[in-house]
């Protein structure tokens, strides 16, 4: 993959814009009244500053440079970071982290948009809901399930986060006029003891596809539609995009295109993509399927940009992320200063495809052979031979033994350092990858770091300075006069 000659024209443009941004001066644009007319939101869940300076790095390694290679927002002008810590903890989670983005107020973990100080018709709104009270129609996309924490926040109220299917049921409530990506986790209850949540929308009158090419028909006069890929995990999520060749499905770029052309009106509108399995492949300490998924959402948010360069007087473009996840660092013990990202291109699926791989085998037979789990890694996980070494071999064997025969060696606190919750045969052959390539992981889980905010457009200046994640809600409203 030549990532570079793909962004060339881009980057070049987007060096253009920034020149003539600079000959205006900050202050004429802070100072010019016309307010955008298109917002994009787009949140890398789980994304870093080091999640995207891997992906920069990744991008050079594989032209055979030394550098940070391009990615479409990585070149927008205005750069700053954002804390991110939640009301009752210094690391927050998606609920909390997606209310305060969404909503302008520090919110409790595990919450979503759920403010008990306030009263129940009193609580402070979503920007999403703010804009379509103006007159903007609104899109929510998302990699994950709709009902998710991140994309909850901009259309659900509710005080827990794992209360799927009731979040699920104000999917359609909200009225906004465009959903995509991911389906409805638990949209028959916990049990699948309750009325469907597709049919729920269906009967407050959206358009439910699986067919991109079904919008392009769609007249904009219904009250919404809800695209869904056609392909969809066990948690009503797409597949990571480096599982797409063998599992199907559309790509994020082609969600976000066909919700502008579905959205696009004379009053404007506002669209919140977000690059939910970031995230997910952060908790798997999974560097290949990281950078993978960092492409995807820069390719994504690549029509976004085009978008941008036809109206660009009238439209604002926000990139940044609710947290940061796996505590990535770029370099590690391993390897001193010797990293080589490119290591990463070797890896061709997910560690959890490769999961799903070892699972199968292991409920088809009740012998296992090591050497036929290597051999599956060679065929299914690598897209050419990898040597191991003595380490890496006593490695897998560790991990063969635990996951097939369940022989522990070591204690439960010293496994789940090594395996974090994951299939432990297929994290160290993803190990085995990010190890040489000088890639390191502190946790499994989230970590209290800043995370970046890029923008570029109309008013993009006001995303600049000091920033906490209550101030994207409250600087649009300043923006728009809301």
């Amino acid at each position: 993959m030549n990532h570079c000659l793909e962004k060339l024209a881009v980057w070049f443009l987007i060096g253009l814009t920034i020149f003539a941004l600079s000959c205006a001066g900050q202050e004429q644009i802070i100072q010019n009244s016309q307010k955008p007319k298109y917002i994009f939101l787009f949140i890398g869940d789980g994304m870093g500053q080091n999640h995207v300076a891997l992906t920069q790095s990744y991008i050079s390694a594989m032209d055979n440079t030394v550098g940070m290679g391009n990615l479409t927002f990585t070149g927008f002008p205005n750069f700053t970071d954002c804390s991110t810590w939640c009301k009752n903890n210094q690391i927050t989670d998606s609920g909390a982290a997606g209310s305060a983005i969404a909503c302008g107020e520090k919110a409790d973990y595990g919450v979503i948009s759920y403010y008990p100080q306030f009263a129940v018709d009193s609580m402070p709104l979503s920007i999403a809901k703010i804009a379509h009270n103006n007159g903007f129609k609104v899109g929510i996309i998302t990699t994950v399930s709709l009902n998710h924490a991140t994309p909850a926040a901009f259309y659900a109220i509710n005080e827990s986060r794992a209360n799927y299917y009731e979040i699920g049921l104000q999917l359609p409530q909200s009225g906004f006029e465009f959903f995509g990506g991911g389906g409805l986790r638990y949209a028959n209850g916990k049990n699948n003891e309750k009325a469907d949540l597709y049919q729920n929308a269906t009967n407050s009158g959206y358009v439910i596809t699986s067919d991109l090419n079904t919008i392009s028909t769609t007249d904009t006069s219904v009250a919404g539609v809800y695209f869904i890929n056609p392909i969809l995990l066990s948690e009503s999520d797409m597949p990571y995009s480096v599982d797409r060749d063998q599992l199907g499905g559309v790509d994020l770029k082609d969600i976000v295109k066909e919700a502008i052309r579905f959205l696009d009106n004379d009053k404007g509108f506002f669209i919140m993509v977000e690059g939910g399995k970031i995230d997910w492949a952060s908790h798997e300490n999974d560097a290949a399927t990281i950078v993978n998924e960092v492409i995807d959402f820069d390719n994504a948010l690549l029509e976004a940009y085009t978008f941008y360069m036809a109206h660009p007087d009238e439209t604002l473009i926000i990139v940044t992320a609710d947290h940061e996840t796996g505590g990535l660092s770029l370099g590690n013990y391993s390897n001193d200063y010797d990293s080589n990202f490119a290591m990463l291109g070797l890896q061709k699926s997910s560690i959890v495809y490769f999961s799903e791989l070892l699972a199968d085998y292991k409920q088809s037979t009740t012998v296992y052979d090591i050497n036929h789990v290597y051999e599956m890694a060679q065929t299914n996980f690598y897209n050419q031979p990898v040597v191991f070494t003595g380490e890496d071999s006593v490695n897998v064997s560790d991990a063969f033994n635990l996951y097939f025969y369940g022989l522990k060696n070591g204690s439960e606190k010293e496994l789940y350092a090594k395996y974090g919750s994951s299939n432990a045969v297929a994290v160290v052959f993803g190990k085995i990858l990010s190890d040489r390539a000088g890639v390191g992981f502190t946790t499994w889980a989230h970590t209290a770091a800043k995370v970046p905010v890029y923008s570029i457009g109309q008013k993009s200046v006001y995303f600049s300075g000091n920033m906490d994640n209550t101030g994207f809600n409250n600087r649009i409203k300043d923006i728009m006069g809301w």
